[in-house]
Formats: structure tokens, C-alpha cells, sequence
């Protein structure tokens, strides 16, 4: 039995004014939403003691593009929001996420852009709902005060 990703249904993005570490003026955007884990199969293998571990990854459906040669800061958070059980679950052995990482992904199709790109592991044997939050900060072009 393996977990695949069955679909990725965003929430409101958060788009709001901010300042970066050095004062300049940034831009802050916080994509979340729920991310679907299905069973490839229906049947449930339990091992005593073992999770099953599927990579996964996607970008957020509702993600802007960002210049290649920014360097945004970014952060991401994935973490259990159901855990969709079906019969017995005395065997019921963990679920969630781990190994979460967020990265710029080039445009396939124009090398002028990147997308923020949300990596992790899910965990467990059984179909869940987990929550992502992938923040976004962009210092806003011309407004730096670093001394060239």
C-alpha cells in the first residue's frame, strides 16, 4: 500500500505589507490550504512498528511567480488536519509529515521566473487531510538600504 497526492485545495492567500531584516520595504504572502493523501490500493499492510513513508511535492496552486535572482525569504509548515480512517484501527500506527522543505523551482517554460516549491514526506497507511502554510517575503524592488 502506498500514499499518493490526490489534490491540493488552497485557502485565502494573506497578502500584506511588511518589513525585511534590514527595514526595507517587503511584501508578505502566506499561501495554506489542505493537501488530499489517498491510498493507492484498499488494502492495508500493517507492520508492527513501521510507517509508510511517500515523497511528495507540489507548488501551491494559487503561488505567483517570482523573479529569478530574487532571494525571497521562505518558510513552510505542513501538519495533520484529519486522518480519514475505514474499519478497525487497532492497528493504527501514526500519520502526518516530515522532512518539510520550501525552495525555488524554475519556470519550465520561462527561465525569467521560479515558483515557491513545497516538498515533505508523508507518513503514515491511511487517507488524511494535512495543512500546509508556505510564507513568502519579498523585499520590494528599489527600496533596499544595504550600502553596495
Amino acid at each position: 500500500m502506498s500514499l499518493r497526492l490526490a489534490g491540493v485545495t488552497p485557502s485565502p492567500l494573506l497578502d500584506q505589507p511588511a518589513f525585511a531584516a534590514d527595514g526595507s520595504s517587503a511584501r508578505l504572502r502566506t499561501y495554506s490550504g489542505d493537501i488530499t493523501i489517498a491510498q493507492d490500493s484498499g488494502v492495508i499492510i500493517y507492520r508492527s512498528g513501521q510507517v509508510d513513508v511517500a515523497p511528495m511535492s507540489f507548488v501551491p496552486p494559487d503561488a505567483e511567480a517570482i523573479a529569478t535572482g530574487a532571494e525571497p525569504a521562505l518558510t513552510a509548515e505542513v501538519t495533520i488536519g484529519q486522518i480519514l480512517t475505514t474499519g478497525s484501527v487497532e492497528h493504527f500506527s501514526g500519520a502526518g509529515a516530515a522532512g518539510v522543505t520550501v525552495a525555488l523551482q524554475p519556470d519550465q517554460n520561462d527561465t525569467a521566473w521560479c515558483w515557491p516549491h513545497l516538498a515533505f514526506q508523508a507518513l503514515g497507511t491511511r487517507p488524511m487531510v494535512l495543512r500546509y502554510r508556505l510564507t513568502v517575503l519579498t523585499v520590494l524592488p528599489g527600496t533596499s538600504d544595504e550600502v553596495p
